[in-house]
């Protein structure tokens, strides 16, 4: 059967519109061949959100506080934390503030943490409370690196000089009321006691103002382990305890504020505001029994803060003091009164960790090596 021309061949109209496309196709893949990288563009947002430059452009500088390197370090290092807020120096008042934001910024962890304790010239002195504090990090299972992240404040002049001569994050603080001297060895309960300890917790609620978690450390504290890994993101307020009974949320576990913890959130900042007022309520106590009085007015009402308790027998002191070496974090003089007597049993309690440290690992765990309790001022 015969067949048309047209069913098997194309017109002369067609053929010339198929060959100008091809053309044109093929001048335009050479062109943008020339022009463009023959690897697959960096998601820029993407290596942004992770701190890395993009490529082709200047390296972007990352604003987030880092530890100083080395082992142990590492282990503070949390993927997608965010950088600590910019500091605004028209926000501050003076240069002192802003002198303390900036330290706040250089001694801060990558999860925007900053450890602080406080001294005054007697515990600040050669030989004194803080030699010893700073000591247990450097004999501690892998806590030496913290000691970078601490802001020692100091409470008078002859301790922020000592503070200067041992570690580089050293703030004065300059007391409440005029003519206050905080250099000495204040008796316990004292007026000048109370005053001392009372000083720190407006310089505490500015630390959370400023957006960083604050961890505050009494400088009678020996810091064995790791004591982060008892911290719980859940609550906002963790606390060690003078006495734990077995339950971390509940109340009835008595604080102890010379170890405690607080978010940075704005709960937090208003249960400091609440705290620091309570003075008013209990004039002749000390932050710490306001704490206890006050806890479960910040964990219910306006303020509504979830407070945790950390057993005794991880962050520990003298009051329900920890016997097992292989699980304590750190102990705390509680329940001994009187510098000497701190320092007495502070300084044996280091050794005794010495000791235990110097025996074979399979020995440590053993769990037979512990406190020596003959001869102490306080432990018992």
């Amino acid at each position: 059967m015969a067949t048309s021309k047209s069913g098997t061949s194309l017109s002369p109209v067609v053929v010339f519109l198929l060959g100008a496309a091809s053309a044109t196709a093929l001048l335009l893949f050479f062109l943008t061949a020339a022009t463009r990288p023959a690897w697959p563009a960096l998601d820029t947002a993407g290596a942004q959100r992770r701190g890395e430059a993009p490529a082709g452009s200047a390296s972007v500088r990352c604003s987030t506080p880092r530890a100083n390197g080395t082992a142990g370090a590492e282990a503070e290092q949390h993927a997608g934390v965010a950088a600590p807020p910019a500091i605004d120096e028209a926000a501050v008042d003076g240069d002192g503030e802003s002198e303390f934001a900036r330290m706040l910024q250089a001694a801060a962890m990558e999860d925007r943490t900053v450890i602080m304790t406080s001294v005054n010239e007697a515990w600040a002195a050669p030989g004194s409370l803080l030699d010893s504090f700073l000591e247990s990090f450097r004999v501690g299972e892998n806590v030496s690196h913290f000691v970078k992240h601490i802001v020692v404040v100091a409470m008078d002049e002859g301790a922020f000089r000592r503070c200067r001569d041992v570690h580089p994050h050293c703030h004065l603080l300059r007391p409440e009321k005029e003519g206050l001297d905080l250099s000495g060895a204040k008796s316990y309960m004292t007026k000048d006691y109370l005053d001392l300890v009372w000083s720190k917790l407006k310089l505490q609620q500015r630390i959370l103002e400023l957006g960083y978690n604050l961890l505050f450390t009494d400088v009678d504290v020996a810091w064995f382990r790791n004591p982060l890994v008892h911290i719980t993101m859940a609550a906002d307020i963790t606390t060690s305890s003078d006495f734990y009974f077995g339950d971390p949320d509940d109340l009835g576990n008595y604080p102890n504020t010379g170890f405690i913890y607080f978010k940075a959130t704005p709960r937090n900042v208003r249960a400091m505001a609440y705290w620091h007022a309570a003075r008013r309520r209990f004039p002749e106590n000390h932050d710490q029994f306001v704490f206890n009085e006050i806890k479960r007015e910040l964990a219910g009402g306006e303020v509504g803060v979830r407070i945790r308790f950390i057993d005794a027998k991880d962050v520990s002191g003298f009051c329900q003091l920890g016997r097992d070496l292989n699980r304590i974090a750190t102990v705390h003089m509680t329940c001994c009164i009187g510098l000497e007597n701190k320092l007495f049993d502070l300084k044996r309690v280091v050794e005794d960790w010495k000791r235990y440290m110097a025996h074979p690992l399979w020995e440590r765990r053993m769990g037979k090596i512990g406190w020596r309790f003959e001869g102490g001022r306080c432990i018992h």
